[in-house]
């Protein structure tokens, strides 16, 4: 049963096709819908945020990333209910609170900066390096070391070391200034 009216003929058909077919690929399903693979990833995300849907991440296999498996929920009036007050239940890829609502796990412009700020604000007095911080944040430490020079050049960090390169925020170094 369908666990919402669609509100697209190409969501119907991509919900029919997933009737009666439990653990299907994105793929297979475009193949049943008669919709492309994108269109059909897309509404999939959209569905599985609504709780219409559940993803079962495919994981990795030789090295290589699996494809997710999509299952229907099921459509009663108490499962309705229990959708419609609890939270949607993150996704792999969106196992961060700060990406919840993204279903490709990329962050918007600017968002590292604020992670990053965030998280040395929560560590005041520590000088720490961008290894530490990418792996606490779950980012790569490029962007992190990117983020962190952006930051630098704009005040609001600054570097206490070269080699390793370690960071604080700037507040904290002034503080420690006066006060020292």
């Amino acid at each position: 049963m369908v666990p919402a009216p669609a509100t697209t003929p190409t969501a119907q058909a991509l919900l029919d096709a997933l009737t009666g077919r439990a653990g299907a690929t994105a793929a297979d399903l475009a193949d049943a819908a008669g919709i492309g693979r994108s269109t059909a990833a897309k509404l999939l995300a959209k569905l599985a945020a609504e709780g219409g849907v559940l993803r079962q991440p495919g994981g990795r296999q030789g090295g290589r990333r699996s494809a997710d498996r999509w299952t229907l929920v099921a459509s009663t009036p108490a499962a309705a209910q229990d959708r419609s007050t609890a939270p949607p239940t993150p996704t792999a890829d969106a196992a961060d609170p700060e990406q919840s609502g993204r279903e490709s796990g990329r962050l918007g412009a600017g968002e590292l900066r604020r992670l990053v700020l965030a998280f040395l604000a929560d560590r005041p007095g520590q000088a720490l390096s961008p290894t530490v911080i990418a792996k606490a944040l779950g980012r790569s430490a490029g962007a992190v070391g990117n983020a962190l020079t952006v930051l630098a050049g704009q005040g609001a960090v600054v570097q206490t070391q070269v080699k390793p390169r370690r960071y604080t925020l700037a507040q904290q170094t002034e503080q420690a200034g006066v006060t020292g």
